[in-house]
């Protein structure tokens, strides 16, 4: 027997209302003054206090507060409460069974007289359009079936019309409600319902499509259903395969796309999308604690991205959605001309290189630079290479001379060199030019062979080499701090950093100034402009808020 106890916990107050004009329904949110158990029984919902309806398309408490989708033609009150949801036939315990719950409290699942739920029940068409329906609260339609098999009484024929209507189903001379629904049916509803709600971003993105390994079996029809909702991170039920526990880059993942779905699949899958709806569609909420003070437009190098987003996580909860922050930086040569030309206001970057100077010079801007975490450009090999350290000349007769091509020559073993070299508009081959190149380029042979485009690559470029050419060593350069932080990203890489002149790079040589290639990160401003806003953030980054930034970011804070 199925056993509903509620605790209502009534909240009269406003949500705040982010609109989104296609169907004129919102995403509204309320602070949480409470959090809530979620391991045992009960489940969180939300009710229209006005209606009493459930809110099926509701979550929290996240992030401090709770969200709702609604209709957007007057303001909700609404009570919180939490619900306990038995089933003879579920485990207490059991983690999957948190799923069913959830969805049987929302409204949008039922159990069986006996007082079972069945979650290993296939579902049809027909059981699916209605649980779709319930979900979106898309109201009956009247209209008459266009479906020779969907007859006028037929139980769910309301559903399936409201369903048609909105575009998640297709006019056709059959609809087979009797059918069981496939993993790839369940998805492009999905994708379909949200297209029409106008919260599909189409755009590409770098999803690694690679590593669904049976993503040629989906049906063309559901093909770009299943990319546009992998690129906005949308869990799909994909079965993983660990090759490395420690390393999630090899992992395989397989969609089963013409797998039949259960009850508790079903289950499942919208408990993870409610989630991923409110995570992907949540709207910015300024944070009360946040400075008094707008961000100016803000830009950098590939190495600093972090600065940017923790600048808005302090200012934002939900910092994604918020207006004007930025998906990337336009790295560091980008990052400094936009700054001149006055498309970005501030800009985190290392020292500028000897293009970016002349260009300010053309342009007759002058750069303020503001110094705000150490930085340091280090340099890196195979951890089993002998050698430990280098010296500022030898590294010129490596980049420069291409005159040093073998590890003995500089006390190691009798190995193959290989030098590793960034593009010339990054920010560790700007410092290339401060500390190693002395006013010449990175041989052409070396730039030829083994340039490393994108930041993190060259890591991975360098620990590949020695992987395949066994007793031969590669070497290549980054920034210190970007090092650290993606040594954690990329998993195991089986590098270590090279002193220079006998003094290694660490944390403490870099911020008391003696490891030899020691810069700073800054935050870098077009100067003499009188701009109020502008320089009133110059000031916060030069205060307590820009340490905890850098903290926050993984960099050194200048002592």
């Amino acid at each position: 027997m199925k056993r509903i106890v509620c605790m209502v916990l009534t909240i009269a107050m406003l949500f705040t209302v982010t609109v989104f004009a296609q169907n004129e329904n919102t995403i509204q949110y309320l602070p949480s003054e409470q959090d809530y158990d979620y391991g045992n029984d009960f489940v969180y919902i939300a009710r229209d206090k006005q209606t009493n309806e459930i809110i099926p398309l509701a979550v929290g408490p996240f992030d401090g507060y709770s969200y709702a989708y609604l209709p957007s033609d007057r303001a909700f009150n609404v009570t919180k409460e939490t619900v306990e949801v038995t089933f003879t036939d579920l485990d207490e315990w059991a983690r999957s069974d948190m799923y069913i719950r959830a969805m049987t409290a929302r409204g949008i699942f039922s159990g069986y007289e006996d007082g079972t739920f069945k979650k290993d029940k296939e579902l049809t068409r027909a059981e699916m359009a209605v649980v779709f329906a319930k979900l979106f609260r898309v109201p009956k339609s009247q209209s008459v079936s266009c479906f020779e098999d969907i007859p006028q009484n037929h139980w769910a024929k309301e559903y399936i019309m409201a369903l048609l209507d909105e575009g998640v189903f297709a006019e056709d001379r059959f609809f087979h409600p009797d059918a069981l629904v496939t993993r790839e049916q369940l998805v492009t509803m999905t994708f379909r319902m949200l297209e029409n709600m106008g919260m599909m971003d189409m755009q590409e993105t770098d999803t690694a499509f690679s590593q669904y390994k049976d993503l040629e079996k989906v049906s063309d029809y559901a093909k770009s259903a299943y990319k546009a909702l992998l690129n906005q991170n949308y869990y799909l039920m994909p079965e993983i395969v660990e090759h490395d526990f420690e390393d999630i880059s090899d992992d395989e993942l397989y969609l089963h796309p013409q797998n039949t779905v259960t009850r508790l699949e079903c289950c499942t899958y919208l408990y993870d999308f409610i989630r991923d709806f409110f995570i992907n569609n949540a709207p910015a909420i300024r944070r009360e604690e946040a400075p008094d003070i707008e961000i100016p437009v803000l830009d950098g190098s590939t190495s600093t991205y972090q600065i940017t987003e923790n600048i808005y996580r302090m200012f934002y909860n939900n910092f994604e959605k918020a207006p004007g922050f930025p998906k990337a930086h336009s790295k560091t040569t980008n990052a400094y001309k936009r700054l001149i030309d006055g498309k970005a206001d501030m800009i985190f970057v290392p020292d500028a290189g000897e293009d970016v100077l002349k260009y300010a010079e053309e342009k007759g801007v002058t750069l303020k630079f503001i110094p705000i975490a150490n930085e340091a450009l280090i340099f890196f090999t195979g951890t089993k290479n002998p050698v430990n350290n280098i010296t500022t000349e030898q590294l010129y007769n490596i980049y420069v001379e291409n005159a040093i091509t073998n590890w003995k020559q500089i006390g190691g073993t009798d190995a193959a060199l290989a030098a590793y070299c960034r593009n010339e508009d990054s920010g560790s081959h700007a410092q290339m030019e401060n500390f190693i190149l002395n006013g010449k380029e990175i041989n052409e042979n070396i730039a030829k062979e083994r340039t490393s485009i994108i930041m993190s690559s060259i890591l991975t470029d360098v620990d590949d080499y020695n992987k395949k050419n066994e007793g031969s060593y590669a070497m290549g350069y980054s920034l210190y701090y970007y090092y650290q932080n993606n040594q954690m990203l990329l998993g195991p890489v089986d590098l270590k950093l090279l002193c220079i002149n006998g003094i290694a790079p660490t944390e403490e040589t870099i911020a008391n100034g003696t490891y030899p290639y020691t810069t700073n990160y800054y935050a870098v401003i077009r100067d003499g402009e009188n701009n109020p806003k502008i320089d009133a953030f110059a000031a916060l980054m030069q205060g307590e808020f820009g340490d905890t930034i850098a903290k926050l970011s993984g960099l050194g804070v200048i002592q």
